[in-house]
């Protein structure tokens, strides 16, 4: 490696790593545990443009606006970070129920149950100044034998004292009865270290 490359590369790691400093908010926190999903949690789904309805209704919603679709916390209570939720062996039952329960108890979704899992990445949220920030890229729904990636970056509000959360985010859905539709999450309870 010459001189020059090698000052040239050195300054370019320097500038690299004072704007990963600058990105990351001052008194930011990692928050690493888990996130307890209550009672207010839902999933909507957004129809594709052009479409009559402006989000799609679910029948069996136990909402009164079936365009809602209540979630809670499943045997992990929530949802954790810093490590995978994976799905488990079987994923699915012979009707296609998702058999993963640990971040939500399995919801009915036009008859067939969703689960939640983690995969790849596991979750990574921050806290500062009351705003939470993120991301969920291995956030996945399991539903009728088909996995459907819903990570994203998620923003959200965090109370330091009372460790009430809220986190929402959208995602589009690629493949499936419901490709180009959006996944709208919205997740709220109280973290726990």
């Amino acid at each position: 490696m010459n001189s020059r490359f090698a000052t040239r590369l050195g300054a370019g790691l320097a500038a690299f790593a004072v704007a990963a400093i600058a990105a990351a908010p001052a008194g930011a926190q990692q928050l690493k545990g888990l996130f307890r999903i209550s009672a207010g949690s839902y999933f909507r789904m957004e129809e594709p443009a052009g479409a009559k309805a402006k989000f799609f209704a679910n029948p069996y919603s136990t909402d009164a606006n079936k365009t809602y679709t209540l979630v809670t916390g499943g045997t992990d209570g929530g949802l954790r970070t810093g490590v995978l939720q994976s799905a488990p062996t079987p994923a699915f039952d012979a009707k296609g129920d998702s058999l993963a329960k640990g971040i939500i108890a399995p919801a009915n979704f036009t008859g067939i149950k969703f689960g939640l899992v983690t995969v790849g990445t596991a979750p990574s949220i921050t806290a500062s100044g009351g705003r939470l920030s993120g991301q969920l890229t291995g956030f996945t729904a399991q539903w009728n034998k088909l996995s459907f990636k819903q990570g994203a970056t998620v923003t959200g509000t965090y109370n330091a004292q009372t460790h009430a959360y809220v986190l929402t985010w959208s995602s589009r859905i690629s493949g499936g009865p419901f490709n180009g539709f959006t996944g709208i999450w919205h997740l709220q309870g109280t973290y726990q270290a």
